[in-house]
């Protein structure tokens, strides 16, 4: 999700993706009286990441209305086994990668849907998200051994979400291999529900504006869409500077 803070294993960006109870009917179109429940702080998660930060997460603004439509309830992860293809323009990364829903995984006391990269990426690299906040906990390799983790995470999407929510997310990483910490953070904005025509199909997603780092090109914005459906990030991209990366959702590939 660190589109900007280049990595060998930052294809993984795209996948956003993590397990909840099972319900599936997560969209709604008519007013929710709870959403404005979730405009709260979130803590820490309590694991074993190394980085010393406590996690802040707050929301910036109380103007949505209190009648939102296309509000996205809760959470629901794809299918275990579920593989997820997408092709990319950023030169550091394979054009084709794919990763494959493989499980969940206890960290603490928090649960975390894996995911494992199967095409594209050298090296096998798992990414695990909180089934509680969609956050990303970090990578590691196939030997188990951590290879950047994330403390505070990254908030880029929050439950329930309606256009027009906004919120701060602060985010810090450590890389394992040379002991380098990177942070970042800034208002997300939640856009729109919005109807997208991908390689893998006509897709409804919500399109989020994400913060851009301190020190990026003047004018570049970073824009992510999530399906709902799916429980992944289908599209992303950062333009309007000197970058211009796009990633898409090229297939889906269900289990029997």
């Amino acid at each position: 999700m660190r589109i900007l803070q280049i990595l060998p294993f930052v294809a993984v960006v795209a996948l956003v993706g993590c397990q909840s109870s099972g319900n599936r009917a997560l969209v709604s179109t008519s007013p929710d009286k709870n959403a404005a429940a979730n405009q709260t702080a979130q803590s820490a998660d309590g694991s074993d990441l190394s980085v010393p930060s406590n996690e802040t997460t707050a929301s910036i603004s109380n103007s949505a209305p209190s009648a939102r439509k296309d509000t996205i309830l809760a959470y629901s992860a794809p299918k275990p086994g579920t593989v997820f293809t997408w092709r990319n323009n950023w030169a550091n990364l394979p054009e084709i990668i794919s990763y494959k829903v493989s499980g969940m995984h206890k960290i603490g006391d928090t649960d975390y849907v894996k995911f494992t990269s199967v095409k594209g990426l050298k090296n096998s690299t798992q990414a695990y998200y909180s089934t509680k906040d969609f956050s990303l906990k970090g990578y590691r390799d196939a030997k188990n051994q951590a290879l950047v983790t994330y403390k505070p995470v990254e908030q880029r999407y929050r439950f329930p979400m309606a256009p027009g929510d906004k919120w701060l997310t602060q985010w810090k990483s450590l890389d394992h291999k040379t002991n380098k910490v990177t942070s970042g953070g800034g208002v997300v904005h939640a856009i729109r529900m919005e109807t997208l025509n991908l390689p893998a199909g006509q897709i409804r997603a919500m399109k989020v504006k994400m913060p851009v780092q301190k020190n990026a090109p003047r004018g570049l914005t970073h824009h992510a869409w999530f399906s709902p459906e799916l429980g992944i990030t289908v599209k992303e991209e950062i333009g309007g500077g000197v970058l211009n990366w796009t990633q898409v959702l090229e297939k889906v590939e269900y289990p029997n």
